[in-house]
C-alpha cells in the first residue's frame, strides 16, 4: 500500500528524488505503508490532530460554474465542460463549489447567476453555452439582466466575428464577407465587458468585472484572487477548452495555489469499515476533506484526502491509518 502526495499547484517545486533528478512539477512523493496504515512521521509519534496545529492561511478562492442547455437537462447531450474546468480551477487554486445545470431560459439563468453573485464565498463564475446566433442562445440576455446591465452591440466582439466570416468567405464556405444579422446577435452582451480571444470559434468570450478585491484581502497574497469577475464563454467544447486553458485561467485565476491531495489505496477494504475512523478524523483535522470512492473494476477502495496545507493533509493521512489499526 502507498500514500501520493499530489501537490496541485502551478509552479510547485516538488522535493528531488533520492538519485538528486528533479522529477517536474508534477511529480507524486509517495510514502511506503505498512499493514496497520500509513507509517508515522517519527517513529513512535502519533500525529493527532493536536500534534500539528491548523493552518492559518486564508480559505481559497471559489468558482461557480453555470452550464447552460435545455440538451443537457433533457439528456440528449453529456456536459463535458464542467468536469475539464473542475480539474483545472481546482489545480490552479480557485477550486469549484457548485456546478449549476439550467436550460435555455432567461429567467432561470438570471436566477442562478444572481445566487453566484450575492454568495460572497464565489469570487468567479463562469458561464457556458447559449451564445451563439440562434433564438434559443440567451445567455448574454441573461447575463445583462442579471447584472443590471444594458444589452449592446460590443464593437470588438463584432470586429471578430466580422475577421471570421471574411475567413470563412475567404475559403469559399460562405456566400457574403459581411456577418449576417445572426452573426451580430453573437455581439450583443452585456455592457462593459472585456473581449476575449476565441482562436476556435466565432462566439466572442466575454470577461466582467464584478468588484474589485476587497481591502485588506490578505497581506501574504496577491489581491487578485480576491477581485469578482464573471466569464461567459462558448459551450462547444474545443472552444470553451481552448479560452480556458489559453486565456481565461493565465490572465484570470493566477496568484492562488492548488489544495494538497493524499490518496491511499486499500485492496479488498470494506467501505463501512472506514466510517469510524473517518468520522473521527473530521472532528481532528477539520480543515482536511477526507472522502472514500469504491473502484470498478476490483474491490479497492480509495480515500482522498485534501486541503490547504500538504503537512496536514500528509498529517491526516497517518493519523488515518492510525485510527484504522486502532479500531
Amino acid at each position: 500500500m502507498a500514500v501520493g502526495l499530489y501537490p496541485e499547484c502551478r509552479g510547485y517545486q516538488p522535493e528531488r528524488t533520492k538519485g538528486g533528478a528533479d522529477p517536474g512539477p508534477r511529480s507524486h512523493r509517495w510514502i511506503t505503508v505498512g499493514p496497520a496504515g500509513v507509517a508515522p512521521v517519527a517513529a513512535g509519534a502519533s500525529l493527532a490532530g493536536s500534534a500539528l496545529p491548523p493552518s492559518v492561511t486564508m480559505a481559497l478562492p471559489r468558482t461557480l460554474l453555470v452550464i447552460v442547455g435545455d440538451e443537457l437537462l433533457g439528456g440528449f447531450t453529456t456536459d463535458a465542460n464542467g468536469a475539464l474546468a473542475a480539474r483545472l480551477l481546482f489545480e490552479a487554486g480557485y477550486p469549484v463549489c457548485r456546478i449549476e445545470v439550467v436550460g435555455d431560459t432567461v429567467d432561470d439563468i438570471v436566477a442562478t447567476l444572481r445566487r453566484g453573485i450575492d454568495d460572497p464565498v464565489v469570487t468567479r463564475v463562469i458561464v457556458s453555452g447559449g451564445i451563439g446566433p440562434t433564438p434559443d442562445d440567451r445567455t448574454h440576455e441573461a447575463v445583462a439582466a442579471a447584472l443590471g446591465r444594458h444589452l449592446v452591440e460590443d464593437p470588438d466582439a463584432l470586429r471578430h466575428i466580422s475577421a471570421v466570416v471574411a475567413r470563412m468567405h475567404a475559403a469559399g464556405w460562405v456566400a457574403s464577407p459581411a456577418p449576417t444579422a445572426a452573426n451580430r446577435r453573437m455581439a450583443r452582451m452585456a455592457a462593459g465587458g472585456r473581449i476575449l480571444e476565441n482562436r476556435r470559434g466565432m462566439a466572442p468570450p466575454l470577461a466582467l468585472e464584478l468588484s474589485p478585491a476587497p481591502a485588506g484581502g490578505g497581506a501574504a497574497r496577491s489581491p487578485a484572487p480576491w477581485e469578482r469577475w464573471l466569464f461567459v464563454l462558448p459551450g462547444v467544447p474545443r472552444e470553451f477548452q481552448a479560452i480556458l486553458e489559453e486565456v481565461v485561467i493565465p490572465e484570470y485565476f493566477a496568484s492562488s495555489r492548488g489544495p494538497a491531495v493524499v490518496e491511499v489505496r486499500h485492496p479488498g477494504a470494506i467501505e463501512a469499515d472506514f466510517a469510524e475512523p473517518m468520522r473521527r478524523l473530521e472532528q481532528e483535522f477539520p480543515d482536511v476533506t477526507v472522502g472514500s470512492y469504491p473502484q470498478q473494476p476490483g474491490r479497492d477502495l480509495l480515500i482522498r484526502l485534501r486541503g490547504e496545507d500538504p503537512a496536514r493533509v500528509e498529517a491526516a493521512a497517518v493519523r488515518l491509518g492510525e485510527l484504522r489499526a486502532d479500531g
